[in-house]
């Protein structure tokens, strides 16, 4: 009889994946992007801890909690890209690795609640999920909110601004750790059996 633990396990360790895929985005990872803005000098792509400018050759940001979110190619007097507020929200892009550790964690007490039968593992399972839940909702919220306002700015100025698949990474990491959450403490109200001799283990 399957564990039950093993569906909120199952869920956690796919929230963890596209979290990661959301993380390694630019200046790591050029094909994961939250936003792709089309400049005279190239198309630039935004991502958790910097942007690249992709053209004859590659130029990148140095990675760091916050950057400047000016395009490349863009005057900035023509279009304010970095103000203050929109400065600030980058350095929330943190959550997302941390989510992705939270939802990590989850899985591994997972992994624990289906290798040894135990119910306090998977309570775990169920907490630490419901953190990653909470910081996921957070960082769609502020996906949303920050990348849009970003594409708004670009295209009322008459150049091309694209939301990058990051954000469905996103989105989809969102669903599987609120799933991952209720099939967690939904498991750990199941039967925990061990073997034929064993019965119960808590």
């Amino acid at each position: 009889m399957p564990s039950p633990a093993f569906p909120g396990m199952f869920l956690a360790f796919a929230a963890a994946v596209l979290l990661l895929f959301a993380s390694i985005s630019p200046p790591v990872w050029e094909r994961v992007s939250f936003l792709n803005v089309e400049t005279p000098a190239g198309r630039n792509v935004y991502g958790v801890f910097g942007l690249c400018l992709k053209a004859t050759e590659r130029l990148c940001t140095r990675r760091s909690i916050g950057y400047n979110l000016q395009a490349q190619g863009l005057d900035n007097t023509l279009i304010q890209m970095n103000s203050d507020i929109l400065h600030n929200l980058s350095k929330t892009l943190i959550l997302h690795p941390i989510a992705g550790a939270l939802s990590f964690l989850a899985f591994l007490c997972g992994l624990i609640g289906v290798a040894c039968a135990s119910r306090a593992a998977t309570i775990m399972m169920a907490l630490l999920s419901f953190l990653g839940a909470l910081a996921g909702l957070v960082i769609f919220v502020i996906d949303m909110v920050l990348w849009n306002v970003l594409k708004n700015r670009v295209n009322d100025a008459g150049y091309n601004a694209t939301l990058g698949n990051a954000n469905w990474f996103t989105v989809g990491a969102v669903a599987a750790m609120i799933m991952a959450m209720c099939a967690s403490f939904f498991g750990a109200c199941g039967r925990f059996a061990t073997g034929r001799a064993a019965g119960e283990k808590y």
